[in-house]
């Protein structure tokens, strides 16, 4: 079952209303207490008629207490175990779903009550965790799929120059092989981010000027085409300083991977945002991929794509990095290149 069917509710194929059983239970219950009463006053009163009349009201009375009380609990007990018998198979149907067997579904009962519901709320949480195990299943496979590529290449170098040691430049092989090391090494960083990111890891914020910050890490930075930035004073965030220059790095780092000739950097405040704008001059964000360059190892076309030495995350680290601080990443519409938009709430 795929994950759009997955709130499909499965009930029986004669589904009977609960108080149509209920009614028919309780007249049942109730006569058969009645009748058991009148038969031990009856016996009672036979074995005690030549007694004095309060020693045989007293006899018959004691009598029928107790076995009102003892007729009742045994009502009580088959009722509850009636009553307990869909949240029963409730567990039981829970019981013989697996780690694999995540597309089941528990039948719903129409019973109209809390079962029904409970039964509902079950199904809903099925399909949530089916959810988050493709999820998962598909990013462990895309990760996989991005460390084999460089892994694949330095074994490859390393093997040409051990088959052939007299014939090549063994530091040509050795820069060669820095730099898929190097990408190993930011997709394992990208990585580890994301896994603290998931596990909701809340770092400290502080308070911080947004537009000192973002002219820090771009003048930390030399790009291969001239960047401008920008900044308004006072542009006051809560952040956490590291966690937010992750942001602007990517940001920048983007730009710097397709910029033709200029990057543009913006801060400034709004009212109750601080804006933060990275503009490049290069091809562009189609409209149909403006969403899908934020999922993890997207694709987009090969004008944007990450053959250039990108690791596929950083965007999406940014912006689930944004939305822990309480803001927004996204891509906004410009007259030429890519404009990516950060918007976090003012101090």
């Amino acid at each position: 079952m795929s994950v759009r069917n997955a709130a499909a509710r499965l009930r029986p194929r004669r589904p009977r209303p609960a108080r149509a059983h209920a009614m028919p239970a309780a007249l049942g219950a109730a006569g058969s207490l009645l009748v058991v009463a009148v038969a031990v006053a009856a016996v009672a009163l036979s074995l005690l008629a030549d007694a004095r009349p309060a020693e045989t009201l007293a006899t018959v009375m004691a009598l029928l207490g107790v076995t009102g009380v003892g007729l009742m609990a045994w009502a009580v007990r088959r009722a509850l175990r009636w009553a307990l018998r869909p949240v029963k198979q409730l567990q039981a149907d829970l019981a013989e779903i697996g780690d694999a067997e995540l597309s089941h579904r528990v039948p719903v009962p129409s019973t109209g009550d809390d079962v029904e519901r409970l039964a509902d709320r079950v199904n809903t949480l099925l399909g949530r965790l089916e959810g988050a195990a493709m999820h998962r299943r598909a990013f462990i496979a895309d990760a996989s799929h991005e460390l084999r590529t460089p892994i694949t290449a330095l074994r490859a170098r390393i093997e040409l120059a051990l088959d052939a040691r007299d014939d090549g430049d063994p530091m040509e092989t050795l820069r060669s092989s820095m730099k898929d090391v190097d990408r190993l090494h930011l997709i394992v960083e990208d990585l580890l981010i994301l896994a603290r990111l998931d596990s909701g890891d809340l770092a400290d914020r502080e308070r911080l000027d947004l537009g000192a910050l973002v002219e820090t890490v771009a003048g930390s930075r030399a790009p291969p085409v001239p960047t401008t930035v920008k900044a308004e004073s006072g542009v006051l965030v809560e952040a956490n300083p590291p966690r937010l220059g992750r942001v602007l790095l990517n940001l920048l780092a983007n730009a710097e991977r397709h910029a033709a000739g200029v990057i543009e950097v913006a801060v400034r405040a709004e009212p109750g945002e601080a804006v933060v704008e990275v503009r490049d001059d290069g091809p562009g964000i189609p409209p149909a991929d403006r969403e899908r360059i934020f999922e993890r190892f997207a694709r987009v076309d090969t004008a944007r794509s990450r053959a250039d030495g990108g690791s596929g995350l950083g965007l999406a680290i940014a912006r689930q990095i944004a939305v822990a601080h309480g803001g927004r990443l996204y891509v906004g519409d410009g007259a030429y290149g890519a404009r990516l938009v950060l918007r976090l709430p003012l101090c």
